[in-house]
């Protein structure tokens, strides 16, 4: 367990660091950092923070990490991070400036966001009259979703119809017992 967890740069400068304030580090509940920087990374990330036996330091050395293009992913994460984190705070209605980061960001790295939306706009048109027609277009069940959930499904018929079958004999055996003396109540 960690607590009070501060990470610094020395050696380079870092910027847009998400998350502001780092949780707890508990057991097999990795603490995630965001982040960009400028310029050539030639330092070290630190690690601070307290254990139950005292103070705790660690370093990890960044300055021979060359970046690599397949790690392109990375900044897309990083955007998401930052507008859940945009998203996720604060009181009552956004100010115009986080909305206005929100929208940049989301426009920027082509993300969906709560001001963003994606359209896709046909050049040809196919429908001249404009009309629209309403189609009945069945769907899949969910994966574990039994058919009796829809309630029009034989199954459904069938556990009526015993029940019904069950109830039925159940009133007859009852008046012929009374009727042959034999069931009191």
């Amino acid at each position: 367990m960690l607590t009070d967890i501060e990470i610094t740069s020395p050696g380079f400068e870092t910027y847009d660091v998400h998350p502001v304030h780092f949780p707890d580090l508990l057991a097999q509940r990795p603490v995630i950092l965001f982040g960009k920087w400028r310029g050539p990374m030639t330092g070290a990330f630190e690690l601070h923070g307290k254990t139950g036996r005292g103070d705790f330091t660690t370093t990890l050395d960044v300055a021979g990490v060359q970046p690599e293009e397949s790690n392109r992913a990375l900044r897309y994460l990083w955007a998401r991070a930052r507008i859940s984190e945009l998203s996720d705070y604060g009181f009552g209605t956004p100010s115009a400036d986080r909305i206005k980061e929100i929208t940049s960001l989301g426009l920027k790295y082509n993300l969906l966001t709560q001001y963003t939306s994606f359209i896709a706009v046909r050049e040809k048109v196919t429908n001249k009259t404009g009309a629209a027609e309403d189609v009945q277009q069945p769907l899949p069940l969910p994966v574990g979703v039994s058919d009796l959930a829809v309630a029009s499904e034989p199954e459904l018929v069938w556990l009526l119809a015993a029940v019904l079958l069950i109830g039925t004999i159940m009133i007859v055996r009852w008046r012929f017992g009374r009727m042959a003396g034999g069931w009191t109540r």
